[in-house]
């Protein structure tokens, strides 16, 4: 009986280490699922329109990190973005994703993305056939809180000649106009400042090749002629308010050359002073001006006007220091500008000038196609220059960021100026965005079969674009 009972003891030893030995050399029945790794997402819909949204949704296995190459130059991180196409084409998109152990895999997919923005989202008011409808400024009315344009209509085959209008919208986009002036020589700037009387004084660029002056109107709020004026010494950019007073800022001629100028007038319109300065070799001027915390900014240029082609040269962005009393306290010219070989005459000059202050104090400066951003005290951090693109185009700041326009293209900056989004679309002339309630709301002037008309559009402050005509 103990030979029968120690056999039995050894063989269930044996059978033990028999099951034991092969349970480690097989595979586990209910494997750990997060040691397997699958990259995987879908798409919302695989043909869309130029500025619509396009859901990615992840579908990964043991995925904790997600990577999408969106086929544009974008990338993002998020798990399931969504994002906005600027541009037609063909995209493949690739997401990479990795585990714990930092294992990646990657699976693509690709889109369509057809250029259907135009007739969906904007609308066109009617420009005739055989005219140009360009907007030179754009604006909220602060009597009624309108949104206003100041455009040029020019006659290309009649007798009608190019002729200023005031456009105010109301709340349906839907139009009114009142005739202001006809221009005398090339204009592509102008302004319009609302007086407390509710006169309304509109200014507009007046150049030749070589020549700056202004061309200023001014009507009652019933839209009666009051005065006008055009002084050929002279060219103002834009003002700000200043208590009761304002300050009109430009260039002024003064012994031969032209000097920055800051002009002061009263509520009613009239200038009791000017304060002029110079700077570089020769002339210069200030595009635009801003008050900050211990006084104002002001952007410009400096530049020679000679007497023989090339009227203007030596062209070189300006941005100057004032305090609060508008002396000079510094000032910086940015050397290494490419409008240098760009600027050949007054009429280069004839656009739109934009200084923004961002919310870290860096100095946002935009005119003739060339973005510089600069720190606090002036110092350049970055600068980008967009070819082909008119001297009438926008800038908006959005406090940490900003938004510009150039040749068919909308573009939001980083505080350092580097690009971060981008939205193609028709327009050749922009001169400014306005930020209405979290919305940015321009009206551009397009080129098609030689004539220019107008559009108006609308996008969200990442430049989704809004439909305009829902």
């Amino acid at each position: 009986p103990k030979s029968v009972f120690m056999k039995k003891i050894y063989f269930l030893i044996i059978l033990a280490a028999f099951f034991t030995s092969c349970s480690k050399d097989a595979p586990p029945s209910d494997p750990d699922p997060n040691s397997t790794l699958e990259a995987c997402f879908e798409v919302s819909k695989e043909i869309l329109l130029v500025g619509e949204n396009l859901q990615l949704s992840n579908c990964s296995v043991g995925a904790i990190a997600y990577s999408y190459n969106l086929g544009n130059g974008e990338t993002r991180s998020e798990e399931n973005p969504t994002v906005v196409y600027g541009k037609p084409g063909d995209y493949t998109i690739a997401l990479t994703v990795s585990n714990e152990a930092m294992e990646t895999k990657t699976v693509s997919r690709q889109i369509l993305v057809n250029d259907a923005i135009v007739q969906d989202f904007f609308i066109f008011p009617d420009i005739a056939d055989g005219f140009n409808g360009i907007p030179i400024e754009t604006g909220i009315n602060p009597l009624n809180g309108l949104i206003y344009s100041i455009e040029l209509l020019e006659d290309l085959a009649g007798t009608g000649g190019s002729k200023f209008y005031y456009r105010e919208l109301d709340e349906n986009y839907i139009s009114s106009s009142n005739y202001l002036a006809d221009k005398p020589y090339n204009s592509n700037s102008a302004f319009v400042n609302f007086y407390p009387s509710g006169n309304m004084n509109f200014v507009f660029s007046r150049t030749l090749d070589g020549l700056y002056g202004t061309q200023e109107v001014t009507y009652s709020n019933a839209w009666n002629f009051m005065n006008g004026i055009s002084p050929s010494t002279k060219h103002s950019y834009g003002f700000l308010a200043e208590g009761t007073n304002f300050y009109y800022f430009g260039t002024e001629e003064d012994g031969g050359i032209y000097k920055t100028a800051v002009e002061t007038r009263n509520s009613s319109g009239d200038a009791f002073a000017v304060v002029l300065n110079s700077f570089g070799g020769a002339d210069s001027m200030i595009g635009d001006m801003i008050k900050v915390e211990n006084g104002y900014l002001a952007f410009g240029a400096v530049f020679s006007k000679n007497d023989t082609n090339p009227k203007i040269t030596n062209y070189k962005p300006l941005l100057i220091f004032f305090d609060i009393g508008l002396n000079v306290t510094s000032h910086l010219i940015y050397e290494d500008s490419v409008l240098d070989s760009k600027i050949s005459s007054a009429n280069d000059l004839n656009g739109s000038y934009h200084l923004e202050q961002l919310s870290n104090g860096n100095i946002a400066m935009y005119a003739n196609g060339e973005l510089t951003v600069a720190n606090a005290t002036g110092t350049m951090i970055s600068s980008s220059y967009f070819e082909g693109t008119m001297n009438n185009q926008a800038m908006v700041s959005l406090g940490d960021s900003f938004v510009l326009s150039s040749e068919e293209n909308l573009r939001k900056f980083d505080q350092n100026g580097s690009q971060i989004k981008e939205l193609n679309y028709p327009g050749n002339y922009l001169p400014e965005i306005l930020n209405i309630n979290g919305n940015l709301f321009f009206i551009a002037g397009f080129d098609i079969e030689g004539e220019v008309k107008l559009l108006y559009g609308l996008t969200d402050n990442d430049l989704n674009p809004v439909n305009l005509n829902e």
